[in-house]
């Protein structure tokens, strides 16, 4: 088990390190792009994809699972966002020459570098964590791993939403202790039903009595 965890600390920081590393090559400016390209793609794919899913299935392709349309329109609202980012990116680099901050350039660029991959990550595991059976396997082999609680907190962050509410929101079963609006009004429904019957047995007494 220790083995384990440790494993998957070393290879997640290792990935984050080699890309860190390209990102002194590509620069801050590219990078820059790149990671707003990944953070505001997910951000308005947990947004909307749901709504992109639908349309992809009226005009596109007709996609009868709605977890299935979520995920299509995730991933289409993902790659359009970071692609445009990328493309930004490649033009202001051409136009802005910071060859006399190289060194800056290098550094900005491995450090955004970084942090783009570590919010890859992020948002990877969150999704998966969300899948109870994918979860299980998770919290049994990474319960003592530093970085799994980092993902899951960041990839929270980029989503504005807590993972719980992100599991509601999709519509996965799980137990609950909160009644629902409709649940309520049944109960008030009932409630009014028991008063009257016992307002109706009390004046029935009372005419008994007399």
């Amino acid at each position: 088990m220790m083995d384990q965890f440790v494993w998957f600390d070393i290879i997640t920081l290792g990935l984050i390190l080699i890309l860190a590393i390209k990102g002194v090559m590509n620069g801050f400016i590219k990078e820059v792009f790149g990671l707003v390209g990944i953070v505001g793609g997910i951000y308005f794919a947990f947004r909307f994809a749901e709504k992109i899913g639908t349309w992809i299935s009226i005009n596109f392709y007709a996609l009868e699972n709605e977890s299935i349309l979520f995920i299509v329109g995730f991933l289409a609202i993902l790659l359009a966002f970071w692609i445009s980012s990328i493309l930004l990116g490649n033009i202001f680099a051409k136009m802005i020459s910071i060859s006399g901050l190289r060194g800056i350039d290098a550094i900005g660029g491995f450090l955004v570098g970084g942090a783009k991959i570590f919010f890859v990550f992020s948002v990877l595991f969150l999704l998966l964590s969300n899948i109870a059976f994918v979860k299980e396997k998770l919290d049994q082999y990474l319960h003592n791993s530093l970085m799994y609680p980092a993902f899951l907190k960041t990839g929270a962050f980029i989503a504005n939403m807590k993972t719980s509410d992100f599991v509601k929101a999709k519509k996965i079963n799980i137990d609950t202790n909160e009644s629902t609006p409709e649940s309520s009004d049944v109960a008030d429904q009932n409630h009014e039903a028991n008063g009257s019957i016992q307002e109706a047995t009390e004046n029935k007494n009372q005419k008994d009595e007399l």
